[in-house]
């Protein structure tokens, strides 16, 4: 069960891929347990990498004609993942931590920030041990017309204990965390803006603390030299977009361990890790030891 997720705190990045089962199997490779598979009622299926806090969820569309299930005010969320599949892989969207979806769409509201409403839904799922359940989750959909490629969800799992499960926990690279995600901003600081609002903060230097993981908003020329080892994602238009998730691992000496067993290129650099996009589903993974 999750400790110290606060709200509006990184719960979890959507890492959006083609092909859901290849990724899946490099996800292992690099020393991930994933959840088992399930699928939402919108047509897209999905395996979570569950750390005490916070997760990594990859997703796919695996049947479109489902398309339009629990749609509100004509949103669909399995649409707009496959529009966004359409031009591109990597994270579609970053959802944020919440305990009361109605409260916190009100809040944001009064932020000014436009929603898309809420998406109430059930989806089947598998414990540990086999026997069917069924997770019941709140979607407050913050879509921003202006950056499609970095907007996010607020997200309430009203049943945490079938999410969070101590076996999927439990990764053999050691990882523990999600410390940062990366966003790239050449606009004139649209998305710092957009964040300024959401965490009432200036955001200096670009720096958000969102009290579970940092989100960090950067200029390509910066990200390429923070990332110096690995090639940037590639995304089909200019807009800001996530480039990199920073996962914080007991030791690195125990994650490149994991990254040789399973024959994954990757980047040394000074006390981090990193592994390019091409092979985590149009992402940077950033491997760092955790500081606590």
């Amino acid at each position: 069960m999750a400790h110290n997720q606060t709200t509006l705190g990184i719960d979890h990045p959507l890492v959006t891929v083609a092909d859901h089962a290849a990724t899946l199997d490099r996800y292992r490779r690099m020393g991930f347990q994933p959840s088992p598979v399930s699928h939402h009622p919108w047509g897209t299926v999905t395996s979570l990498v569950m750390f005490p806090d916070n997760f990594i969820e990859l997703i796919g569309v695996e049947d479109p004609s489902k398309f339009g299930t629990n749609s509100v005010n004509g949103f669909c969320f399995g649409r707009f993942l496959g529009g966004f599949l359409d031009s591109q892989e990597g994270v579609s969207l970053v959802a944020l931590h919440s305990k009361d979806a109605r409260a916190d769409h009100r809040a944001v509201v009064e932020k000014g920030l436009k929603t898309q409403g809420i998406i109430d839904f059930r989806r089947a799922m598998k414990k540990p041990d086999g026997t069917p359940d069924e997770a019941v989750v709140s979607l407050v959909m913050l879509i921003d017309e202006d950056l499609p490629e970095a907007s996010n969800f607020i997200c309430h799992q009203h049943r945490p204990e079938l999410i969070w499960v101590p076996e999927w926990q439990d990764h053999p690279n050691g990882a523990v965390a999600i410390a940062a995600v990366t966003y790239v901003d050449d606009a004139a600081g649209t998305l710092a803006k957009r964040f300024a609002t959401l965490y009432g903060t200036d955001g200096a230097g670009g720096v958000f603390d969102t009290g579970c993981g940092v989100i960090n908003v950067v200029a390509a020329q910066e990200a390429a030299g923070r990332f110096g080892g690995a090639d940037l994602p590639r995304f089909a238009a200019d807009r800001p977009h996530v480039v990199a998730i920073t996962v914080a691992v007991e030791s690195l000496r125990q994650l490149r361990a994991s990254l040789e067993a399973g024959e994954v290129p990757h980047t040394d650099a000074e006390r981090r890790v990193l592994v390019a996009p091409d092979f985590c589903g149009n992402v940077i993974l950033e491997f760092v030891e955790r500081t606590s």
